[in-house]
């Protein structure tokens, strides 16, 4: 018989995603206890599961699963980037953009199945000064929206929505030196998006042709307008085609740099902060090695 292969799960027992489900229960009952070998680890404190990945992989283990959301898988993919030990993702979030870029859903127990018979891809990673990032980072609008959930008591979709529509209302545009490739330009936007994936939590696609294994930067800007004309454009979110509105100017490239003229919200694979300077995008290509459902697999192959 061949050698049982190692996992190692990585969960926030904090998140209510997690605490409200039974991990070891799923796990017993839906991974092929045949095929592997695993042990969950709970995080202790923030910053926790980037050692436990790093240690993961110095211990041999040949898969390491981020349990949560797009900041989880964020915070453990840090760490597996350049090495052969592969990304697990079980969807245990709020939005959970990555999870259901790779077709995984929400569906803990089926993501935990898909662990059993999936295949491993090698994708792009990303950097934003110099901090790996693997979906979606960018400044402006949605940083904000971002910092705000990130500061906030409250997540979820309902708490999104509710900053999303706060920050419509108030949001000011900013004027933006933006370099792509050494190419300059000067916008006013309302925010700049710089894609390795294309979808945002709660599976809305805003850069819809962002591909994670062509070693390239999707980069959207949406331009300055008044309120009305986003709330009139947001329709372009469920069909795909937000990269199609007028108000959006697309470009592709290798490297990015944005600078603002004073301080403003950014994000990396959906967690907010506060940048003050400017913003250097850059791309890894064929970095990093991630399990996905097998018919995703195929599907990439053709």
């Amino acid at each position: 018989m061949s050698e049982k292969k190692k996992i190692r799960f990585i969960a926030n027992p904090r998140s209510g995603s997690v605490r409200n489900r039974n991990l070891p229960q799923l796990l017993a009952d839906n991974l092929d206890h045949g095929l592997f070998e695993h042990e969950l680890c709970l995080t202790e404190r923030a910053g926790h599961a980037v050692e436990l990945a790093r240690e993961g992989v110095a211990l041999g283990f040949d898969l390491v699963v981020a349990v949560g959301g797009d900041g989880s898988v964020n915070e453990v993919a840090s760490q597996l980037i350049g090495t052969q030990t592969v990304l697990g993702v079980v969807p245990c979030g709020s939005g959970n953009g990555f999870a259901g870029h790779l077709g995984l859903g929400r569906d803990v127990a089926k993501a935990i199945r898909t662990l059993n018979d999936g295949l491993p891809i090698t994708v792009d990673t990303c950097t934003l000064n110099g901090q790996p990032f693997v979906n979606l980072a960018g400044v402006g609008f949605d940083g904000t929206v971002a910092k705000r959930l990130h500061d906030s008591p409250v997540r979820g979709f309902w708490a999104y929505l509710r900053y999303t529509l706060e920050e419509t209302l108030r949001y000011e545009s900013q004027l933006l030196d933006i370099q792509i490739d050494g190419e300059k330009i000067q916008r006013k936007c309302l925010l700049v998006e710089v894609a390795n994936a294309p979808i945002y939590g709660y599976g809305f696609s805003i850069v819809p042709q962002a591909n994670f294994t062509d070693g390239k930067l999707e980069v959207l800007l949406i331009h300055d307008a008044p309120k009305w004309r986003y709330v009139l454009e947001s329709w372009r979110f469920l069909n795909r085609s937000f990269h199609k509105s007028p108000l959006a100017e697309c470009y592709t490239g290798r490297e990015v740099v944005i600078a603002p003229a004073k301080p403003i919200g950014a994000h990396m694979d959906g967690e907010g902060f506060q940048l003050t300077g400017e913003a250097r995008f850059g791309i890894r290509p064929a970095s990093l090695r991630v399990l996905v459902p097998k018919v995703y697999a195929e599907i990439l192959k053709r």
